[in-house]
């Protein structure tokens, strides 16, 4: 069975329907996956309280915000429907489409090891209290990615996923709010939302472009780049060498898909992703 090829036919049909926002959710939901306990699927888990689930999509980074969960279910069912094949778990599902989106937006590939299992349970806390926020600092986005071992030149790699998509305007800086999400046009922020880049619908070196150019539109993207960061001849590196920046994001990305998987009996793989066996 090709699990690469049906994730990238069932990727591009979604982005052929207009859904051009598909691949930069699908990019988040895996990272929203990995960070706070490993590279799961625990958080494609909903709400079962008869088997103590309480789902991560109600944590306050997830919650109302995350999508792709439909995509991850079409794929499942494709693979099952093609190749009669019920071994693929969703969490390896996950991390290939992660991959696949940015492929085919025009990113770098890298190579996703198979063999997950799905989680038994979920970690709302945990994602609580380890997703990055938008309004972190420089020192805080260090500590937050520094307690899941990845040293600040792989954090501001992976920053680059923000290459793709957009953000609702509640969670903007300050000044991004006040000049592209007026009060005079915008009645509901949480409803309006910005580009991450200039090319948003384009994975490519754009974010790091904009950021050098005072152009960031989260602080989390801004304070890289901000007086006394120690980061900003990494960020100017990647706003002229889009190979170097590709080069660097393949690796870490390929470092957070092996975070905390789950093999053998530490896990099951799930028929249906969004619940337990």
């Amino acid at each position: 069975m090709n699990l690469t090829g049906i994730v990238n036919r069932v990727l591009r049909s979604e982005l052929s329907n207009g859904n051009q926002r598909m691949g930069a959710s699908l990019l988040r939901l895996f990272f929203h996956d990995c960070f706070p306990q490993g590279c799961d699927a625990s958080v494609l888990l909903v709400d079962d309280s008869a088997r103590g689930i309480d789902s991560e999509q109600n944590a306050d980074p997830n919650k109302g915000s995350l999508r792709g969960f439909g995509v991850i279910d079409t794929i499942k069912k494709t693979i099952v429907s093609e190749t009669n094949c019920s071994s693929v778990s969703c969490a390896d599902i996950l991390a290939v489409a992660a991959k696949e989106s940015v492929v085919i937006l025009g990113g770098p590939s890298w190579t996703v090891k198979l063999g997950r299992r799905d989680s038994l349970q979920a970690f709302k806390a945990k994602a609580n209290s380890d997703l990055p926020k938008p309004s972190f600092s420089l020192q805080q986005l260090k500590d937050a990615f520094g307690n899941k071992n990845f040293t600040p030149s792989e954090m501001v790699a992976l920053s680059g996923g923000h290459a793709i998509g957009s953000v609702a305007c509640t969670f903007a800086d300050d000044t991004v709010r006040q000049v592209r999400c007026t009060t005079s046009t915008v009645l509901d922020p949480n409803s309006t939302r910005v580009p991450l880049d200039k090319t948003p619908a384009i994975f490519d070196n754009q974010y790091y472009v904009d950021l050098v150019d005072g152009n960031g539109v989260l602080n989390s993207d801004r304070v890289l780049v901000g007086p006394g960061s120690d980061r900003a001849g990494q960020v100017q590196t990647y706003k002229t060498s889009r190979d170097s920046f590709f080069k660097d994001f393949a690796k870490a990305m390929a470092k957070m898909s092996e975070m905390g998987v789950l093999t053998g009996s530490q896990g099951q793989i799930r028929r249906v992703c969004s619940k337990l066996n």
